[in-house]
């Protein structure tokens, strides 16, 4: 989709997911490493025997599908020519520099594109760091760690008697690259319009906000979760011991879960493990929030002791035969062995010549995040050694460089997006079916760029978003479906069309929508749902062969499973994260917020706007097939890959990292909070000597950071409890903003735990307009969110709250299909617009 472009890679280890991304997509990525060693190639386990040949697996995983040329950028001014002459030829740039340094060198946006040829259509310049460009912490520095506390997953993961937990793998990473590649699409579709190039300012500390699901922009409403829940979702078990291991099950209510949980007694009825008053109980109507303390703990008791007898992979397979929502948390060889995945062709076999270059390694990883029915996605092809490229490239630049230039558009192009007020995308036409928030937040990005984006709802079964604060005692009230603030959140600058699917001129509305109206499709429902209403895309092609329709759900369109029944709870299960969050010996546990509903949308978004990219060189559209959980597994390919290449099979540590220590969330002084006292944390993380030592001149040299067991990464990673335990004592007597700005200023990468209250006072998140207040007329005010990127020259908008159900009914069919009022006024009498 992407193989007219190429891009230039500079990033280190926390943008070299956004350069994979773009390789899978088919464009040229040239990773520009610095000679010699050091980055993430210098970071174990390797393999093979050595550190040298084929390399470091946490690269392998990261950066297959791209080319290298080593250049020395910072000392030698013959590279940065060498460098600068490839940009001519290059449409994107990706660097991940402390703000400042890329202008030092004259290879900041302003600098190159000043010197580069009329021609050329533009440069997308993208800049990846820890809170942005701008901004009081915008030189602050930071990896995973601090951007996760900072971004307040840190502060609602992990249990009340430990600190708060980060992931054992990047997320930060994860989130801030994805983030990345859709404000790089959205650079490339404006392009054209604008006639140059732009900047993508991405904070991969904001790009976190979104894991809250809505949390921050809450907060004022009801205060929000502000503690550690540790293996709980809200008043509920969420994680439960079994009998081998550990899996997810929401004890939670609503219309969604009656039937599992329903399901589930049934279940333990069979081995007589299901009390009378348990089978007897009203699940249509259960409402954990308004139990008791000890009504709760029966119903829990009575369900952990039927699971603690049976094993993960027999729950599995009963869960995917009675659509139970439980799945395992899986570990890298259960991944590796799900029958799902396999059948999807998920992982592909790469080879990789060995340290002789006689013989080769073979090792599976992720291929792709979504599937396409025009062209593959997934480069399979292996990660280069470092400057594997560079005489071939040398040469080039030499004889005849490449020439960027934008592609000739399809002359039949319906399409007409301009840049507007709203953003690059007016004019843009979306139609979205499904319901959830993974769905809603995709084409948020859309909207937010200035999309019109209609959502298909029925007030007969409405979307179980709306239905998150009905009880059995507001079930009549008149307003109840406009009462949900996550609804409102999700859904800024739609509007919504009420269609009764269950007639057939409901679907016949629907139908001409697509066919008259919509460019992009997106529906977020069980496989064979849009089949059975004849508008899966075979049938939508006939007339619409230029229609982008995404399809996205839990696992998929294709494969044995892709018909069981789950949410992100259950996606962050099957793919690793639970696996890889929480403390040893203890349950698997978040990150807060099911994040594969957070991360899987930016994919949803991202291979969209490559499809436009795609439809306006060629006219052709297409069916985009994704799974929320492949795109989960695909972020945590470095487990795969070390896994596969029989190195080890990763365990979650708490905060602890194998290549930095100290490395870890410490107690603070404690603060105070609504007239209460609240605990204060910071995290700080050390990855060389040389920040240890002036840590230590931090701490005022006390004698036991002076001890020589500590004065090596080695050693401090070998007493890694000593030396969490007397760093604890000494930031407990600190005041944690304090010491963020004082660590911060000697060069260590420290920042303080924020909890949704804090965020809300953040002056990074002020300075950058991250919230946009705005009016809800049954919610009142609410806090919207922008994305984690900005754009300098189509910065986007967020207008309008969450439509309520069925606001746009009349003017969408009057306006849009041409039906008299008498029509749409018939169509509502008789209950097909409803």
């Amino acid at each position: 989709m992407l193989s007219p472009y190429r891009v230039l890679d500079l990033s280190d280890e926390r943008g070299h997911l956004a350069g994979r991304i773009l390789a899978d997509l088919g464009a040229d990525v040239i990773q520009i490493e610095k000679p010699g060693a050091g980055g993430l190639r210098s970071r174990g386990p390797f393999l093979g025997d050595s550190d040298s040949a084929p390399g470091s697996l946490p690269w392998l995983a990261a950066n297959s599908g791209k080319r290298s040329w080593a250049l020395d950028l910072a000392d030698s001014e013959r590279d940065r020519m060498s460098f600068r002459r490839l940009v001519e030829g290059a449409d994107v740039v990706i660097e991940t520099a402390r703000p400042g340094t890329m202008a030092r060198m004259e290879l900041d946006y302003e600098s190159l594109r000043a010197m580069l040829p009329k021609e050329h259509p533009g440069l997308i310049y993208c800049s990846m760091t820890p809170f942005g460009q701008v901004g009081p912490y915008s030189k602050f520095l930071a990896r995973d760690l601090v951007a996760v506390a900072m971004g307040g997953n840190a502060s609602l993961t992990g249990e009340r008697d430990s600190p708060p937990l980060v992931c054992g793998l990047p997320t930060a990473y994860m989130h801030a690259g994805a983030e990345a590649v859709v404000g790089i699409l959205l650079g490339l579709w404006s392009r054209p319009t604008l006639g140059r190039g732009q900047v993508v300012d991405v904070s991969m500390r904001e790009s976190q906000l979104v894991t809250l699901m809505g949390g921050a922009g809450q907060y004022g409403r009801s205060g929000g979760p502000r503690i550690r829940s540790g293996y709980r979702t809200g008043p509920t078990r969420e994680i439960w011991k079994c009998a081998d291991g550990w899996i997810t099950y929401g004890l939670r209510g609503g219309p969604a879960r009656a039937a599992s949980l329903a399901a589930t007694v049934e279940y333990m009825a069979e081995f007589e493990l299901a009390p009378r008053w348990l089978r007897e109980m009203d699940w249509k109507n259960f409402n954990p929030a308004a139990l008791t303390a000890s009504e709760r703990s029966r119903i829990e008791q009575a369900f952990g002791a039927f699971f603690r007898t049976r094993s993960r992979r027999e729950l599995y397979e009963q869960a995917l035969a009675r659509r139970i929502l439980l799945a395992p948390c899986n570990d890298a060889s259960e991944i590796l062995e799900q029958a799902q995945l396999r059948d999807r062709n998920f992982f592909v076999r790469i080879e990789y010549p060995d340290d002789s270059g006689t013989g080769s390694y073979s090792i599976e990883q992720p291929a792709f995040f979504a599937r396409s029915s025009a062209c593959q996605i997934g480069s399979r092809t292996r990660a280069a050694s470092r400057n594997e490229h560079g005489e071939v490239l040398g040469r080039e630049l030499d004889q005849a460089p490449r020439k960027a230039r934008e592609e000739a558009g399809w002359p039949g192009l319906h399409l007409n997006t301009r840049i507007g007020a709203r953003g690059c995308l007016e004019g843009l036409r979306v139609l979205e079916l499904g319901s959830g928030a993974a769905g809603p937040l995709a084409t948020a990005y859309l909207a937010t760029q200035g999309a019109s984006v209609i959502r298909i709802e029925s007030s007969r079964r409405p979307d179980f978003l709306r239905l998150l604060h009905v009880t059995p005692e507001n079930r009549d009230e008149s307003d109840i479906l406009e009462r949900s603030p996550m609804f409102a959140l999700f859904n800024a600058n739609k509007r919504s069309l009420a269609v009764n699917m269950k007639t057939s001129e409901g679907i016949a509305l629907v139908r001409r929508l697509v066919d008259e109206w919509a460019d992009v499709l997106s529906e977020n429902f069980s496989p064979g749902v849009m089949e059975r209403w004849g508008l899966d895309y075979s049938t939508l092609a006939e007339s619409r062969p230029d229609l982008v329709m995404v399809s996205s759900c839990l696992f998929g369109q294709t494969g044995p499973q892709r018909h069981y029944p789950g949410f992100g709870g259950q996606g962050a299960a099957i793919s690793g994260f639970n696996h890889m969050t929480g403390w040893p010996g203890r349950e698997a546990l978040g990150p807060y917020g099911t994040i594969t509903d957070s991360l899987s949308p930016r994919f949803v978004a991202t291979a969209t706007l490559a499809a436009l990219l795609f439809l306006r060189r060629t006219g052709k559209g297409q069916h985009l097939d994704i799974s929320q959980i492949e795109t989960g597994v695909y972020c945590l390919s470095e487990m795969i890959v070390r896994c596969s290449a029989g190195v080890d099979v990763m365990e979650r540590n708490g905060n602890a990292r194998e290549d930095a220590a100290p490395h870890g969330i410490y107690r603070c002084r404690d603060g105070s909070e609504d007239g209460a006292e609240a605990e204060r944390w910071i995290a700080i993380s050390i990855w060389t000597d040389s920040q240890w030592t002036l840590l230590g001149d931090a701490m005022g040299r006390p004698g036991w950071a002076a001890e020589s067991r500590f004065a090596s990464a080695e050693g401090r990673m070998r007493d890694r409890e000593a030396l969490e335990e007397n760093l604890s004592a000494w930031t407990r007597e600190r005041e944690a903003e304090v010491l963020m700005f004082e660590l911060q200023a000697l060069g260590i990468e420290a920042g303080v735990v924020r909890d949704l209250r804090q965020l809300q006072e953040d002056p990074q998140l002020i300075e950058r307009k991250h919230f946009v207040p705005l009016s809800h007329e049954v919610l009142g005010r609410l806090r919207f969110e922008r994305p984690g990127f900005r754009l300098s020259e189509s910065p986007g908008a967020v207008e309008t709250p969450g439509p309520r159900l069925g606001a746009d009914t009349r003017d969408i069919l009057s306006e849009i299909l041409g039906l008299t009022e008498t029509e749409v006024d018939e169509l509502i009498r008789r209950e097909v617009a409803v």
